[in-house]
C-alpha cells in the first residue's frame, strides 16, 4: 500500500490552535475534511476513537519528502511510539472526505491519531455532532463546552 502524503488533525494541531505552529514543514495545502469516528473531549484537547459518527478537522497535505520528518515530530507530540504496546495516541490510516470548493466530494488517505487507551473514552465527554458539512452532521472540537488551552502549560 502506498503511504499517504497527508495528515488529518481535529484538535490542537489545527492551524488556528495551540499546536498549529509546531509542524516542522509547510503543507502544500490545508483543507477542511471529515473522517468516520467518534470525538471525545479530554479537557484541554480531544481524541477520536473508532465509531459511527463523523468528525470535522483539517487535512494537511505535504510533498512526499516532508512526510518522514512531519510524522516523527507529530508522533513525539502525540506520545506515539510504534515500538510500544501502550501509547497515549496511535497513528492510523483513515479515509478523509473533503471539499475543494468545486462542488465535488474528494477522498484521500491520510494519517490520523486515535486514542491509544480506549478506556479513557468511557470517562470522557463524547462531543455531539452539531455542524453540517458535506450533507453530514459532524462533531467538531472545540464545541461550546470545551476548555481551550491558551498555553502548553494548561494542557
Amino acid at each position: 500500500m502506498e503511504r499517504p502524503n497527508a495528515v488529518f488533525v481535529y484538535g490542537t494541531l489545527k492551524k488556528s490552535h495551540l499546536r498549529g505552529g509546531l509542524w516542522p514543514r509547510r503543507p502544500v495545502r490545508i483543507d477542511r475534511g471529515i473522517i468516520r469516528a467518534d470525538l471525545y473531549d479530554l479537557g484541554p484537547y480531544p481524541a477520536v476513537e473508532e465509531g459511527d459518527g463523523w468528525v470535522l478537522g483539517e487535512i494537511w497535505q505535504f510533498v512526499p519528502a516532508d512526510m518522514p520528518e512531519t510524522l516523527a515530530v507529530l508522533d513525539a507530540i502525540e506520545g506515539y511510539d510504534p515500538r510500544n504496546a501502550r501509547n497515549e495516541y496511535v497513528r492510523r490510516l483513515v479515509n478523509v472526505s473533503f471539499d475543494l470548493g468545486d462542488s465535488a466530494n474528494h477522498q484521500e488517505s491520510a494519517y490520523a491519531y486515535f486514542m491509544g487507551t480506549p478506556e479513557v473514552a468511557k470517562k470522557a465527554r463524547k462531543i455531539s455532532p452539531t455542524i453540517e458539512f458535506q450533507g453530514q452532521l459532524v462533531a467538531a472540537w472545540p464545541d461550546a463546552l470545551s476548555r481551550i488551552p491558551q498555553s502548553l502549560a494548561e494542557e
